[in-house]
């Protein structure tokens, strides 16, 4: 069995499921279902970048299937406790009908939340129970600026959590809308214009869709450590 490239760049697009649904196919010679692999969406119109974001969301899909109990312990993680390492182990070339899957370790985190986040909701809604682990993320954490790929994360889901507190509604439609839809890209066409409020005065951010919808999707499924409000003092 090959590890999936976890390199620079996404590629090879599939079809994106419909959320929430265990779909199985038989291996060649086998009658014993299996959880589907991605496939190339052969759809016409789409984007280098729809497809790709289409091959994430699926190559998540099927990762969560195939190895609940890895990602399980992934999610009982708390941010500082996580690196790219626990995401290298997870991916492996299973998920792929053929081809392999070449993204930064971000992009499989984000990925991972949002399918966990998306099956949470999908349960809620139908009166389910959800018992895999979430650890609330805690912007106030102090974090060691020594090691940069945690600050980078750290600061990008402070970011997100800033704005869910400002647009709950629209962030939650970016996520549980399914990968490269009209749905989603209009939810994000939404949110875009909000994106600013939750920058320091005089920085700009540009944001892929996916690093941007797998941040929003880690701090909805982790929830936050509220943040406290300021004390009022009387005046004696």
């Amino acid at each position: 069995m090959r590890h999936a490239l976890i390199t620079a760049m996404l590629l090879a697009p599939v079809a994106s499921p419909a959320l929430g649904q265990r779909q199985v196919e038989s291996d060649t010679g086998s009658a014993i279902p299996v959880p589907r692999r991605a496939r190339i969406s052969d759809a016409s119109g789409l984007s280098d970048q729809a497809r790709a974001r289409k091959t994430l969301a699926e190559f998540a899909r099927c990762t969560v299937d195939r190895k609940m109990q890895q990602v399980s312990a992934v999610a009982a993680r708390p941010v500082d406790k996580l690196n790219d390492s626990h995401f290298v182990k997870i991916a492996d070339d299973e998920c792929m009908s053929f081809g392999e899957m070449r993204m930064k370790p971000m992009l499989m985190r984000g990925a991972l939340f949002v399918e966990l986040y998306r099956r949470r909701d999908q349960a809620k809604r139908r009166g389910g129970s959800w018992s895999l682990p979430a650890v609330a993320f805690d912007e106030r954490a102090q974090v060691d600026t020594a090691n940069a790929a945690l600050a980078l994360e750290v600061g990008l889901l402070s970011f997100a959590s800033c704005v869910i507190r400002h647009e709950p509604e629209t962030t939650k439609a970016v996520v549980l809308k399914p990968a490269a839809s009209k749905e989603q890209d209009a939810a994000f066409a939404a949110l875009a214009p909000h994106l600013g409020q939750c920058l320091p005065s005089g920085q700009n951010i540009k944001l892929s869709k996916p690093i941007l919808e797998g941040a929003l999707g880690e701090v909805l499924y982790r929830g936050t450590v509220p943040l406290a409000s300021p004390v009022s003092q009387e005046v004696r």
